[in-house]
């Protein structure tokens, strides 16, 4: 640390109180031989049994522009119709830390009573920023940055303004928790001080084996990291032999990459940005036998789709569709509480994501905090059904949403209902689909076997520019699909879609595999045409429909149509054939199976679904 460092932070320690500031250069040092516990075993007697007082919950949003910023703040138990309002020049994400609302910006930090919006007290900061604050009641711990330096300013500060210590450190220290008048101050991401405000002195310290960054009361317990939970209970002592009472969210890989915490030792901006968008929330729970995620669940939000999950497998429980992006939350007691851009606030329950509740800052954000803690999120038994829930996501024609869509289509193919293979086709014929979604609704389509009157209502559509008709429907995957169904009722509107030019070559492949499986005597005209159009004319570099002529002379042979069978005989023999469909048509008038039978199953049947198609049609002219 510099001498002019050194100077500028006393005179600042002692504009922000006087004799209580004190320089603890060492305090926050790597020179420290683990204790095996011991100390942080002492703190855990003699406060570990009294709770932290439960906060009152709270929705608090960052309004206005860089000119001209506020505060809003609303309770969430129903005692306010208005949010309160606080002018300040906001520089950084309010904090809301037990029943105070920290708020940092034009050199000095304001704690707020969180309910009404009345300043408890004032104390210039220049040059400082916030990073996060923990409250008990009476006391407010907050920690404060200088940008572009290393090292970190903790105040404690009593309700009533009293300073009741400021310390400095070359260490960024994470967000804080103050419980029973101690300040448990996280740091260098494996350590926990507690700090007696009194003396300054350092108590306690725990190692972790999880990423630590923050401390946090929540439901009267107090909790610690970033990416998980460990908790402060009697096995706390054995945290650095990894035998804290730990809760985990299930390894899941998620549109986004959401983070369940901001790293506790960033200074976050005003204005919520993506990963504010794209976030993880979870809520762990105390029990007799350890802890768990509340309600066994968790939850995800991407821009404005809101998930929720099972905390055992991470198995998708429900989803739902917001009108504007979602700028932050908390997951409470009973389900989740998200605020969005529009100033609107949605408590959900945590088993079918039903609206149990609804709260209106009033005014659009740019950012927005939320506290739940001593409120309980009561079930609703109107919740959107999962199935219609996932159709609405991936059929919204946002492109923000494309990551979650696609993520989301997954999970529709493992519902077994003929509405979401509707949905398959909706999305694979609407022209405004993208090219990564679009390719993976045709490969969910390919392997449905649910939903046959939906893909035949498909195959009645075909590319009409003068009828609004702007992308041919899915006609190779449900080919496939039908196929695999033995849907012998879709045959003529499969033989319609072998002849037409607008097709992809890829489709007419597996529209001429489906046809050996469901084709009768009716579509022998069509297939007839198809084969004297192309045995001949088909492109050397377009396998896809050398192929298809390939099965649609197997058809004609299997049907025992004379005049099939004369035309594949005529081809065989024909030096006009195209080489790669005479030589794989060798062999075909050896005796044949059956209509219907296995001649044509390989190619209709298999396991793999259908290509992509290719970007042009030898057909078309």
């Amino acid at each position: 640390m510099t001498r002019g460092w050194v100077l500028w932070l006393l005179t600042a320690l002692v504009a922000c109180g006087g004799g209580g500031a004190q320089i603890h250069a060492n305090l926050f040092s790597n020179e420290w031989e683990d204790d095996g516990g011991a100390s942080i075993a002492r703190v855990w007697k003699r406060v570990g049994t009294t709770p932290p007082p439960l906060a009152p919950d709270v929705a608090v949003g960052v309004t206005g522009d860089a000119g001209h910023t506020a505060v809003l703040g609303l309770p969430l138990d129903g005692s306010a119709a208005t949010p309160w309002r606080f002018d300040f020049p906001i520089e950084t994400r309010p904090a809301v830390a037990g029943s105070v609302v920290v708020v940092s910006g034009g050199g000095e930090t304001v704690a707020l009573d969180a309910t009404h919006g009345q300043v408890l007290w004032r104390r210039p900061t220049p040059g400082l920023s916030l990073v996060g604050a923990g409250d008990d009641g009476d006391m407010t711990a907050v920690v404060l940055h200088r940008a572009g330096r290393l090292g970190s300013v903790l105040l404690a500060v009593r309700h009533d303004g009293v300073l009741l210590r400021s310390i400095e450190s070359e260490r960024s220290l994470g967000v804080p928790a103050a419980m029973a008048h101690l300040v448990f101050a996280p740091w260098a991401g494996e350590y926990v001080s507690v700090i007696d405000p009194t003396s300054g002195g350092e108590v306690a310290r725990v190692t972790l084996r999880i990423e630590t960054s923050h401390a946090l009361a929540l439901g009267g317990s107090l909790w610690f990291g970033e990416l998980a939970f460990a908790h402060f209970d009697e096995q706390i002592s054995n945290a650095s032999k990894g035998r804290a009472t730990t809760v985990t969210l299930p390894a899941r890989e998620l549109p986004g990459a959401p983070r369940l915490m901001h790293p506790g030792t960033a200074i976050v901006p005003a204005v919520a940005g993506a990963d504010d968008k794209v976030h993880l929330y979870a809520r762990p729970s105390a029990r007799d036998t350890g802890a768990a995620l509340d309600e066994g669940r968790y939850y995800a939000t991407y821009f404005r789709v809101a998930m929720g999950f099972d905390a055992i497998g991470g198995q998708l429980a429900w989803v739902r569709l917001g009108a504007a992006d979602v700028l932050g939350g908390a997951a409470g007691t009973g389900g989740v509480v998200l605020c969005d851009e529009h100033g609107d606030v949605a408590s959900l329950d945590a088993k079918t994501g039903g609206l149990a509740s609804e709260a209106h800052l009033g005014q659009a954000l740019r950012s927005c905090v939320v506290r739940v803690d001593e409120g309980r999120i009561r079930g609703v038994g109107n919740a959107q059904p999962l199935t219609e829930a996932l159709e609405e996501v991936v059929r919204a024609d946002d492109p923000m949403l494309a990551s979650a869509q696609r993520f989301l289509l997954t999970e529709l193919a493992t519902v077994n209902d003929a509405s979401a293979t509707k949905t398959f086709v909706d999305v694979a014929s609407d022209p405004r689909t993208g090219p990564d979604l679009l390719a993976d609704a045709r490969a969910a389509l390919a392997k449905r076997r649910t939903g046959a009157p939906a893909m035949e209502a498909a195959l009645q559509r075909h590319y009409d520019y003068l009828k609004d008709v702007l992308r041919p429907p899915p006609v190779g995957p449900i080919a496939h699909a039908l196929g695999a169904m033995k849907q012998k009722d879709a045959a003529a509107l499969l033989a319609a879609h072998l002849l037409d030019p607008e097709d992809t070559s890829d489709d007419t492949k597996e529209t001429a595999a489906a046809l050996a499986v469901v084709a009768g005597p009716a579509e022998l005209p069509a297939m007839r045409q198809f084969f004297g159009m192309y045995r001949a004319t088909a492109d050397d570099d377009d396998d896809d429909i050398a192929d298809a002529v390939v099965s649609i002379g197997r058809t004609l042979i299997a049907l025992g149509d004379p005049e099939g069978r004369a035309q594949v005989e005529h081809a065989m023999s024909d030096s006009m054939t195209v080489p790669y469909t005479r030589d794989r048509l060798e062999g075909l008038l050896a005796p044949q199976s059956a209509p219907g039978g296995d001649a044509g199953q390989p190619d209709a049947t298999r396991d793999a679904g259908p290509g992509r198609g290719k970007p042009a049609d030898p057909r078309r002219h």
